[in-house]
């Protein structure tokens, strides 16, 4: 280890109370594009790569500076960010003389000492895209927005996925954050930048707790940014590998709901306006306290129930001592999320473990009709489920040029369908996105046209076929057919459409022959 952590701390560099030594401290001298700040602690493992992908950007790596907060490591991650500093100026080492126990003081103080326009937060056993800041900034510069998001990738053993799909699925451009549905449902610092003034000015900061700091944070965040910009570029990559748990992953489930209610108060102390406060509730109360809670294997396994219906009542009781005129009830978007509150408030706590048995467990679930309605039929019918919509029937004719689908459909809500969404089955970067014509023939059965030149495009490979509505949500199409339809060909490759393993249409690009 290299001479620099042999020194003695000194009174010079202390940040609430914590003492820290700094490596390169002259590049925080110097006014920079973009920040980005890791905390690091014990990520020996994966810290070069998280390192790696910033120094490798496509932005002059001149522009950006990467802040290291060390938060009292015990491996070999000190060693390491020496190492980079010594090899690059732009790369500042903070050492915290202590661990403080969460990522919220070093984020923090890696905040304080940045000198840019912009910032971005890096977990230290996660990765940039090689184009993500450069997309970022280009982004924030062009809009002049404070906050701006791209598309994360989770990256598992056996599996990727797109993390916050409604903040990715498209370009846009200075626009509400209340315009998207769910934009505060995904509120980790992952793939974003923000306007540092922003931050300092208003002098914001993670608070100090061992989960939902970043949550907090990033409420207030778009609580400051009337207007913000998403793009559909891969920004970053959350490790997920087996090997890697994460302190969320090792938080109680109980005790992350602790965390929870005091973000709800902090949320409601703030008296905001009530379709402000209604869409930042929603996310705490349905999707932290509600789906996270119950609508999970975790909740049917636990032998002390009693304690989650105690947390929830807790959060519950919360939301009520604030007097608020707007029914909470009315504020949930999922129907078994409201039937999870409707039987909670009632007492009937056997009927809700039922529910989520129903939910987590049973393969084929029944379904029943009231006033032609469907309804999902549980405990022989003691407790129903409103269907939004569902697919009765699908044919797919054949043109010159077109493809027309003609689809059954019912429910109680059907949906308006906006765009195709061609998703490549290996390559999760790989989507498409085609555009439509719906014709209305009655009630329920609609056509589906698209063009097959908007196909020719696709790389040899398969692709999930889902159909968009309501700006990002996405359905797949139930599809029987023992044979596979041939759409078009070229002279070197065809494309077909098939019925997947689970009965759903797709999309087949093949070589001939």
């Amino acid at each position: 280890m290299l001479n620099l952590l042999k020194r003695t701390f000194t009174k010079k560099n202390v940040y609430y109370g914590i003492p820290y030594k700094l490596l390169n401290k002259e590049q925080l001298k110097k006014k920079v594009k973009v920040t980005v700040v890791m905390p690091v602690f014990n990520a020996m493992d994966y810290l070069e790569r998280a390192i790696d992908s910033v120094i490798d950007q496509t932005m002059n790596v001149d522009t950006i500076t990467l802040i290291l907060v060390d938060d009292g490591s015990t491996d070999e991650s000190q060693s390491i960010m020496e190492k980079y500093s010594t090899m690059h100026s732009n790369i500042v080492s903070v050492f915290l003389s202590e661990n403080t126990g969460t990522p919220a003081l070093p984020r923090n103080l890696g905040t304080y000492l940045a000198q840019s326009t912009y910032i971005m937060y890096l977990d230290s056993d996660d990765w940039l895209a090689r184009e993500g800041v450069s997309t970022l900034y280009e982004l924030m510069e062009e809009t002049g927005v404070n906050f701006s998001v791209g598309k994360t990738i989770r990256v598992g053993t056996k599996k990727q996925a797109i993390v916050g799909k409604h903040e990715s699925n498209k370009v846009r451009k200075k626009v509400s954050p209340y315009s998207i549905q769910h934009m505060f449902h995904h509120l980790s610092p992952c793939g974003r930048m923000v306007k540092l003034d922003v931050i300092k000015d208003h002098d914001l900061t993670f608070p100090d707790m061992k989960y939902a700091e970043d949550k907090q944070f990033f409420i207030d965040v778009l609580l400051h940014s009337p207007e913000i910009s998403t793009t559909t570029t891969p920004i970053y990559y959350i490790n997920r590998d087996e090997e890697n748990v994460s302190l969320t992953k090792r938080t109680d489930t109980l005790e992350k709901m602790h965390t929870n209610v005091e973000v709800l108060k902090y949320v409601m102390d703030k008296n905001l306006p009530e379709a402000k406060e209604r869409r930042i509730v929603n996310r705490i109360i349905e999707f932290d306290c509600t789906t996270r809670l119950f609508d999970r294997q975790h909740f049917l396994e636990s032998e002390e129930k009693d304690l989650y219906f105690d947390i929830y009542s807790k959060v519950i009781n919360t939301f009520f001592s604030y007097q608020r005129s707007y029914s909470l009830e009315d504020s949930f978007i999922k129907p078994i999320n409201r039937l999870i509150f409707q039987l909670f408030v009632e007492n009937r706590y056997e009927d809700l473990i039922a529910l989520i048995q129903w939910s987590k467990e049973e393969k084929d679930k029944t379904v029943m009709y009231e006033d032609h309605l469907p309804y999902y039929s549980i405990k022989n019918g003691e407790l129903t489920l409103p269907i939004p919509f569902l697919f009765k029937s699908t044919e797919v004719d054949l043109f010159n040029s077109a493809v027309k689908l003609t689809v059954q459909m019912e429910g109680h809500s059907i949906p308006a369908f906006q765009q195709i969404k061609l998703q490549n089955r290996k390559v999760i970067e790989d989507i498409q996105y085609i555009d439509l014509h719906v014709n209305v023939l009655e009630a329920g059965k609609i056509e589906i046209y698209f063009n097959i030149a908007d196909l020719e495009s696709l790389a040899e490979a398969t692709y999930a076929f889902y159909l968009m509505y309501e700006d990002y949500k996405q359905t797949l199409l139930p599809f029987l057919h023992k044979e596979e339809l041939l759409l078009t060909i070229s002279n070197d490759q065809e494309i077909l459409a098939y019925s997947t393993v689970k009965d759903n249409f797709s999309i087949k690009v093949r070589q001939r022959g």
